[in-house]
């Protein structure tokens, strides 16, 4: 039976963490993907104490639900193919001390940002950049036992299973995967969903169950987030149907946003809306 996630990101910002666990919990997930991005209150986690992080861990024993993946998206303000040398480290260290936050609190997967910069212009160089930096996180990720994915993001430069394959490439590690996103995989007009998950099936390690629309070049944002379930141009029949004849036996996450109070009802609705699928194609047995 695949194990279902949910993205910490689909509480407020303010809740407390042991509350979005028990959330998570009440709402039949398996386990929080936690997030860090480049917000004070997220970034300071990556300096927790022993102590912290114990008291965490102990809390996540006591009552069953585990953070099972983090989410390391604060290399848009650090990216690790920019040209200025001191970013570059900077994005660097983000990820190792990601790393080091994984291993402490039991979580297999770092879902990794595929940018080489953000909102600047890409060159050769930075691509260069980019592959030199992640081999160096990939090799301290490997020294520790924990994956990096590169999820399929909604930037071209890892826009596809495809072109994260062919960075993955570039370095050759098994402790360097594949995080999909279908909202994100389906939304670049040119990606044969259902093709891009086969080619890469066996580097797959967790997947963003998340609706999305073609992109629309005066709107991209609008093609990548908060797009009501079903209401997008994500094949979920299709998918789903590729991926249960491929025996995927991996999690599914739920990606989504809260903007307001109704986000508990939305957080349901997107577990029903997950379930439905996974029990018409049989996931759930």
């Amino acid at each position: 039976m695949n194990q279902t996630g949910l993205y910490e990101k689909a509480m407020p910002i303010d809740m407390k963490l042991t509350d979005k666990l028990n959330l998570a919990k009440k709402h039949g997930f398996d386990y929080l993907q936690l997030s860090l991005d480049e917000s004070p209150q997220r970034l300071e986690r990556l300096d927790w104490s022993r102590n912290q992080k114990k008291e965490l861990v102990d809390y996540m024993f006591d009552h069953q639900i585990r953070i099972g993946s983090l989410c390391c998206s604060a290399n848009r303000k650090w990216p690790i193919g920019h040209p200025d040398q001191s970013v570059r480290e900077t994005g660097i260290q983000v990820i190792k001390k990601a790393v080091d936050l994984a291993v402490d609190l039991g979580a297999r997967n770092i879902l990794t940002s595929g940018y080489d910069v953000y909102q600047q212009t890409k060159t050769p160089l930075s691509r260069e950049n980019y592959i030199e930096s992640l081999k160096e996180c990939v090799n301290y990720a490997a020294s520790k036992q924990v994956v990096l994915s590169i999820e399929v993001m909604d930037d071209e430069f890892a826009g596809s299973v495809t072109k994260i394959l062919q960075i993955e490439r570039s370095i050759q590690s098994p402790f360097l995967q594949v995080f999909p996103d279908l909202g994100n995989l389906t939304a670049w007009v040119g990606n044969q969903a259902g093709d891009e998950l086969e080619s890469g099936f066996k580097n797959i390690t967790e997947i963003h169950f998340k609706d999305g629309r073609l992109v629309d070049p005066n709107s991209k944002l609008d093609s990548f987030r908060n797009v009501p379930y079903g209401e997008g141009d994500v094949d979920f029949d299709g998918l789903m149907k590729v991926l249960g004849r491929l025996n995927y036996t991996g999690p599914f996450v739920i990606e989504m946003w809260a903007h307001d109070a109704g986000y508990e009802n939305e957080i349901a609705v997107a577990k029903h809306f997950l379930d439905g699928y996974l029990q018409k194609y049989h996931f759930d047995k």
